[in-house]
């Protein structure tokens, strides 16, 4: 998974805690790395043990926004040739 500008540049780490609320898991977010206060909804992109929260509506803004694919990504990619088929 590609995911340009979400991750910072430094190697900063910031904690939460993770707790339970209700019968649902709840992750506190230090000061540091709070999420803007009109976001109200996240996303949630699972990749293995990890969970990305994104702004709701805006996962597919940070692949447009962020940086391209460099000019050797799927270079070396075998592609078929286009296939003929008949008309029903």
């Amino acid at each position: 998974m590609y995911i340009p500008s979400v991750y910072p540049k430094e190697n900063t780490v910031d904690q939460g805690s993770v707790f339970k609320s209700n019968r649902s898991q709840a992750v506190r977010l230090p000061k540091a790395v709070a999420l803007p206060p009109d976001v109200t909804r996240v996303d949630i992109i699972a990749i293995g043990r990890a969970r990305l929260l994104v702004p709701s509506g805006e996962s597919w803004d940070t692949w447009f926004d962020g940086e391209s694919v460099t000019t050797d990504y799927l270079v070396d990619r075998e592609q078929p040739g286009d296939q003929t088929r008949e008309g029903f």
